[in-house]
Protein backbone atom coordinates (compact mmCIF):
# COMPACT_ATOMS: atom_id res chain seq x y z
CA UNK A 1 0.00 0.00 0.00
CA UNK A 2 3.03 2.14 0.64
CA UNK A 3 4.08 2.71 -3.13
CA UNK A 4 0.24 3.81 -3.52
CA UNK A 5 -0.52 5.85 -0.61
CA UNK A 6 -0.94 9.40 -2.82
CA UNK A 7 -3.07 7.47 -5.12
CA UNK A 8 -5.60 5.85 -2.38
CA UNK A 9 -5.33 9.52 -0.64
CA UNK A 10 -6.99 10.75 -3.76
CA UNK A 11 -9.43 8.33 -4.30
CA UNK A 12 -10.87 8.16 -0.81
CA UNK A 13 -10.47 12.18 -0.88
CA UNK A 14 -12.99 11.83 -4.15
CA UNK A 15 -15.07 9.03 -2.53
CA UNK A 16 -15.68 10.74 0.48
CA UNK A 17 -16.63 14.12 -1.33
CA UNK A 18 -19.28 11.81 -3.13
CA UNK A 19 -20.23 9.91 -0.07
CA UNK A 20 -20.99 13.43 1.53
CA UNK A 21 -22.74 15.32 -1.51
CA UNK A 22 -25.07 12.65 -2.00
CA UNK A 23 -26.12 12.42 1.69
CA UNK A 24 -26.61 15.74 2.28
CA UNK A 25 -27.95 15.93 -1.29
CA UNK A 26 -30.64 13.74 -0.48
CA UNK A 27 -31.33 15.45 2.96
CA UNK A 28 -31.48 18.88 1.30
CA UNK A 29 -33.50 17.71 -1.85
CA UNK A 30 -31.15 19.63 -3.42
CA UNK A 31 -27.49 19.03 -5.08
CA UNK A 32 -25.09 20.11 -2.73
CA UNK A 33 -21.13 20.74 -3.00
CA UNK A 34 -19.98 19.39 -0.16
CA UNK A 35 -16.57 19.97 1.72
CA UNK A 36 -14.02 22.67 2.14
CA UNK A 37 -12.58 22.72 -1.30
CA UNK A 38 -14.35 23.60 -4.84
CA UNK A 39 -13.40 20.96 -6.49
CA UNK A 40 -14.74 16.96 -6.00
CA UNK A 41 -12.21 16.20 -2.96
CA UNK A 42 -12.44 15.99 0.89
CA UNK A 43 -8.81 15.14 2.34
CA UNK A 44 -10.07 14.80 5.56
CA UNK A 45 -11.62 11.54 4.16
CA UNK A 46 -8.43 10.52 2.40
CA UNK A 47 -6.33 11.42 5.47
CA UNK A 48 -8.77 9.08 7.58
CA UNK A 49 -8.70 6.52 4.70
CA UNK A 50 -5.12 6.15 4.84
CA UNK A 51 -4.92 6.30 8.84
CA UNK A 52 -7.63 3.84 9.13
CA UNK A 53 -6.00 1.43 6.71
CA UNK A 54 -2.91 1.16 8.31
CA UNK A 55 -4.16 0.69 11.56
CA UNK A 56 -5.76 -2.23 9.90
CA UNK A 57 -2.83 -4.44 9.79
CA UNK A 58 -3.24 -4.74 13.67
CA UNK A 59 -6.38 -7.02 13.24
CA UNK A 60 -8.47 -8.66 11.04
CA UNK A 61 -11.07 -9.03 13.44
CA UNK A 62 -13.96 -7.12 12.26
CA UNK A 63 -15.45 -5.89 15.75
CA UNK A 64 -11.76 -4.61 16.79
CA UNK A 65 -12.18 -2.77 13.17
CA UNK A 66 -15.39 -1.20 13.78
CA UNK A 67 -14.44 0.13 17.40
CA UNK A 68 -10.76 1.14 15.95
CA UNK A 69 -12.97 3.22 12.89
CA UNK A 70 -15.38 4.57 15.48
CA UNK A 71 -12.45 6.36 17.65
CA UNK A 72 -9.69 7.27 14.72
CA UNK A 73 -12.54 8.59 12.69
CA UNK A 74 -14.37 10.43 15.57
CA UNK A 75 -11.72 11.86 16.72
CA UNK A 76 -10.06 13.09 13.59
CA UNK A 77 -13.35 14.53 12.92
CA UNK A 78 -12.96 16.67 15.92
CA UNK A 79 -9.72 17.45 15.44
CA UNK A 80 -10.38 19.19 11.79
CA UNK A 81 -13.42 21.14 13.07
CA UNK A 82 -11.17 22.84 15.65
CA UNK A 83 -8.34 23.34 13.42
CA UNK A 84 -10.86 25.03 10.84
CA UNK A 85 -12.56 27.08 13.23
CA UNK A 86 -9.39 28.13 14.49
CA UNK A 87 -7.81 29.57 11.41
CA UNK A 88 -11.03 30.49 9.61
CA UNK A 89 -13.35 31.68 12.51
CA UNK A 90 -15.83 29.28 11.07
CA UNK A 91 -17.86 25.96 11.81
CA UNK A 92 -18.47 23.73 9.03
CA UNK A 93 -20.53 21.44 10.31
CA UNK A 94 -22.37 21.52 13.83
CA UNK A 95 -23.95 18.20 15.39
CA UNK A 96 -25.54 20.53 18.76
CA UNK A 97 -29.14 19.41 17.68
CA UNK A 98 -28.28 15.62 17.83
CA UNK A 99 -27.93 13.79 20.83
CA UNK A 100 -24.48 12.38 22.46
CA UNK A 101 -22.60 14.98 20.35
CA UNK A 102 -19.54 16.62 21.56
CA UNK A 103 -19.60 20.90 21.15
CA UNK A 104 -21.61 20.03 18.37
CA UNK A 105 -17.94 18.55 16.63
CA UNK A 106 -18.72 14.84 16.82
CA UNK A 107 -21.66 13.00 17.91
CA UNK A 108 -22.73 9.34 18.75
CA UNK A 109 -25.15 8.58 15.34
CA UNK A 110 -22.26 9.69 13.34
CA UNK A 111 -19.37 8.08 15.20
CA UNK A 112 -21.36 5.03 14.40
CA UNK A 113 -21.55 5.28 10.57
CA UNK A 114 -17.37 6.22 11.74
CA UNK A 115 -17.49 2.30 12.56
CA UNK A 116 -19.45 0.82 9.91
CA UNK A 117 -17.56 2.91 7.10
CA UNK A 118 -14.33 2.09 7.98
CA UNK A 119 -15.30 -2.04 8.20
CA UNK A 120 -16.58 -1.26 4.72
CA UNK A 121 -13.48 0.19 3.82
CA UNK A 122 -11.00 -2.33 4.92
CA UNK A 123 -13.00 -5.54 3.66
CA UNK A 124 -14.56 -4.71 0.30
CA UNK A 125 -13.81 -0.90 -0.65
CA UNK A 126 -9.95 -1.09 -0.07
CA UNK A 127 -9.41 -4.38 -1.88
CA UNK A 128 -11.42 -3.73 -4.72
CA UNK A 129 -9.55 -0.65 -5.08
CA UNK A 130 -6.36 -2.58 -5.09
CA UNK A 131 -7.57 -5.33 -7.73
CA UNK A 132 -8.59 -2.23 -9.88
CA UNK A 133 -5.52 -0.55 -9.54
CA UNK A 134 -3.24 -3.40 -10.51
CA UNK A 135 -4.98 -3.11 -14.10
CA UNK A 136 -3.54 0.34 -14.05
CA UNK A 137 -0.19 1.00 -15.31
CA UNK A 138 2.92 2.47 -13.10
CA UNK A 139 3.37 5.17 -15.32
CA UNK A 140 0.14 6.25 -15.94
CA UNK A 141 -0.57 6.32 -11.64
CA UNK A 142 2.16 8.67 -11.19
CA UNK A 143 0.90 10.78 -14.06
CA UNK A 144 -2.50 10.81 -12.31
CA UNK A 145 -0.56 11.63 -8.65
CA UNK A 146 0.74 14.38 -10.15
CA UNK A 147 -2.15 16.51 -11.99
CA UNK A 148 -4.34 15.41 -9.10
CA UNK A 149 -2.22 15.99 -6.01
CA UNK A 150 -1.26 19.88 -7.99
CA UNK A 151 -5.28 20.23 -8.76
CA UNK A 152 -6.38 19.53 -5.05
CA UNK A 153 -3.49 22.20 -3.63
CA UNK A 154 -4.30 25.14 -6.07
CA UNK A 155 -7.97 24.27 -5.01
CA UNK A 156 -7.08 24.86 -1.03
CA UNK A 157 -4.91 27.88 -1.83
CA UNK A 158 -8.04 29.36 -3.88
CA UNK A 159 -10.26 28.19 -1.46
CA UNK A 160 -8.08 29.73 2.04
CA UNK A 161 -7.53 32.91 0.01
CA UNK A 162 -11.22 33.70 -1.19
CA UNK A 163 -12.13 32.73 2.65
CA UNK A 164 -8.88 34.97 4.31
CA UNK A 165 -10.64 37.85 1.52
CA UNK A 166 -13.90 37.56 3.11
CA UNK A 167 -12.87 38.37 5.84
CA UNK A 168 -10.24 40.82 5.53
CA UNK A 169 -13.72 42.93 3.64
CA UNK A 170 -15.71 42.43 6.29
CA UNK A 171 -13.12 43.85 8.92
CA UNK A 172 -12.51 46.53 6.26
CA UNK A 173 -16.23 47.19 6.49
CA UNK A 174 -16.77 47.45 9.96
CA UNK A 175 -13.19 49.83 10.23
CA UNK A 176 -15.13 52.39 7.77
CA UNK A 177 -18.33 52.21 9.75
CA UNK A 178 -16.38 53.24 13.29
CA UNK A 179 -14.77 56.11 10.61
CA UNK A 180 -18.08 57.51 9.36
CA UNK A 181 -19.60 57.43 12.72
CA UNK A 182 -16.53 59.41 14.09
CA UNK A 183 -16.38 61.52 11.54
CA UNK A 184 -20.63 62.08 11.86
CA UNK A 185 -20.28 63.43 15.26
CA UNK A 186 -17.05 65.54 15.06
CA UNK A 187 -19.68 67.32 12.43
CA UNK A 188 -22.49 67.09 14.98
CA UNK A 189 -20.69 68.65 17.75
CA UNK A 190 -17.90 70.44 16.42
CA UNK A 191 -20.42 73.94 15.52
CA UNK A 192 -17.69 76.12 15.56
CA UNK A 193 -15.52 74.40 12.64
CA UNK A 194 -14.88 76.63 9.86
CA UNK A 195 -16.91 76.20 6.77
CA UNK A 196 -14.18 74.83 4.91
CA UNK A 197 -13.26 72.31 7.23
CA UNK A 198 -16.95 71.41 7.72
CA UNK A 199 -16.82 70.59 3.38
CA UNK A 200 -14.14 68.61 4.18
CA UNK A 201 -15.35 66.43 7.12
CA UNK A 202 -18.72 66.36 5.00
CA UNK A 203 -16.98 65.12 1.29
CA UNK A 204 -14.96 62.73 3.80
CA UNK A 205 -18.27 61.25 5.19
CA UNK A 206 -19.79 61.15 1.45
CA UNK A 207 -16.32 59.36 0.25
CA UNK A 208 -16.75 56.84 3.07
CA UNK A 209 -20.32 55.98 2.62
CA UNK A 210 -19.71 55.09 -0.96
CA UNK A 211 -16.73 52.85 -0.19
CA UNK A 212 -18.95 51.34 2.33
CA UNK A 213 -21.72 50.27 -0.04
CA UNK A 214 -19.84 49.26 -2.77
CA UNK A 215 -17.86 46.79 0.10
CA UNK A 216 -21.09 45.70 1.01
CA UNK A 217 -21.97 44.72 -2.33
CA UNK A 218 -18.51 43.01 -3.05
CA UNK A 219 -18.68 40.94 0.19
CA UNK A 220 -22.32 40.28 -0.39
CA UNK A 221 -21.35 38.83 -3.60
CA UNK A 222 -18.68 36.76 -2.25
CA UNK A 223 -20.66 35.54 0.65
CA UNK A 224 -23.19 33.96 -1.75
CA UNK A 225 -20.40 32.05 -3.91
CA UNK A 226 -19.26 30.67 -0.43
CA UNK A 227 -22.38 29.91 0.49
CA UNK A 228 -22.99 27.69 -2.75
CA UNK A 229 -20.12 26.02 -1.70
CA UNK A 230 -20.40 25.60 1.18
CA UNK A 231 -24.01 25.24 2.48
CA UNK A 232 -23.14 24.44 6.34
CA UNK A 233 -20.73 27.38 6.73
CA UNK A 234 -21.27 29.14 9.85
CA UNK A 235 -18.67 31.93 9.97
CA UNK A 236 -18.09 34.67 13.07
CA UNK A 237 -17.67 37.40 10.57
CA UNK A 238 -19.96 36.57 7.81
CA UNK A 239 -22.92 36.00 10.70
CA UNK A 240 -22.02 39.90 12.16
CA UNK A 241 -22.14 41.21 8.33
CA UNK A 242 -25.64 39.43 7.95
CA UNK A 243 -27.22 40.60 10.75
CA UNK A 244 -26.87 44.65 9.97
CA UNK A 245 -30.21 46.02 10.34
CA UNK A 246 -31.89 45.93 6.77
CA UNK A 247 -28.51 45.03 5.13
CA UNK A 248 -29.76 42.41 2.54
CA UNK A 249 -33.20 44.14 1.45
CA UNK A 250 -30.46 47.44 1.06
CA UNK A 251 -27.69 45.31 -0.90
CA UNK A 252 -30.54 43.87 -3.23
CA UNK A 253 -32.21 46.61 -4.11
CA UNK A 254 -28.36 48.71 -4.41
CA UNK A 255 -27.40 45.55 -7.10
CA UNK A 256 -31.08 46.03 -8.88
CA UNK A 257 -30.73 49.48 -9.41
CA UNK A 258 -27.34 48.56 -10.50
CA UNK A 259 -28.44 46.49 -13.19
CA UNK A 260 -30.93 48.74 -14.33
CA UNK A 261 -28.76 51.98 -15.37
Amino acid sequence: MQDKIIFYFIIYSFLGWCLESIYKTIISKKPINSGFLYGPFCPMYGIGAIMMLGLSTLSHNVIVIFILSFFVFSIWEYIVAIVLEKCFKAKYWDYSNLKFNIKGRVCLKNSIYWGILGVALVFVIQPLIEKLTNYIPEQILIYVEIILTIAILLDAIITIFKIMVVDKRIEELFEIGNTLKEKMKELKEEKHLENTSKEHIQNLIEDLKTRQEILKIKIYKRIIKLKKAFPEMHSENITKFLKQKNLLEDIKDKIKKYKER
